[in-house]
Formats: structure tokens, sequence, C-alpha cells
């Protein structure tokens, strides 16, 4: 039984900040219930830390719910972000995929280079239309 967890975005952000590109997509500005996060390192030398994966992050509501890597494709459109997660992955509990849905005209300009960015050279199939 597919286990999906669903949420509408009233915010989403895609940035570099801190040496990582980040990508966030939460259901309130200002108190979320709703987010998932994305975010990778960016390497100023082109070789990441020696205790850190060479791969992205993901957060689904709550530290508890996170870690690296664990999805097999990220899908977005003019209406949505979906993610798939592999069955393997260790911390998504039995939840099988997430599907964030908004309005067009919140979609930041560089959203698809920053997730880009964030998937580039890792497991996961990206695809944007």
């Amino acid at each position: 039984m597919k286990n999906i967890f669903t949420f509408r975005a009233a915010s989403i952000a895609a940035q570099e900040a801190d040496d990582s590109y980040i990508v966030g997509f939460a259901d309130s500005r200002s108190q979320p219930q709703e987010y998932i996060i994305l975010q990778r390192s960016v390497y100023p030398d082109g070789e990441p830390d020696e205790d850190e994966p060479d791969t992205y992050f993901l957060e689904i509501n709550d530290q508890a719910t996170s870690g690296y890597g664990g999805i097999q494709s990220a899908t977005l459109s003019q209406d949505s972000f979906t993610l798939v997660l592999a069955d393997d992955n260790e911390y998504s509990d039995g939840l099988t995929a997430v599907t964030v849905r908004f309005d067009a005209a919140q979609l930041p300009a560089d959203l698809k280079q920053y997730l880009g960015q964030i998937f580039h050279g890792t497991d996961c199939t990206f695809t944007a239309s």
C-alpha cells in the first residue's frame, strides 16, 4: 500500500546560503506545520569533507523524518513537486512519496536550477517540465 504525504505550499524558497543549496516548501510563511527541506553542500574546493556524504539531505516536517539520499525520483511541474522515495531509505517510516501542490505564480525563477544542483550526480532522477 502506498503511503503518500501531500500538502499545499504557501511558501517556496530556493537559495544558496551557508555554503549550501537549499530548497524549501512550507504550508505557512510564519508557522509551518507541514514542510520539506532539501539541502546540499556547495564544495568550494570541489570535494566534500570526509565526514559529509556527497549527496542531498531531506527533512520532512521534523528532524526525526530526515536523512541523506533516499529519493528515487523528483519531478517538478507547473503546479506540483513530487518525490518518490526509495524503498531502502532509512528515515521515512513507510512513506513512499511526497507531493507538494502550489500555484504556478509562486515558483521562484531559479527553483529548477537549485533542484538540479541538489540532485546532480546522485541516484535521484530529476525531471522538470
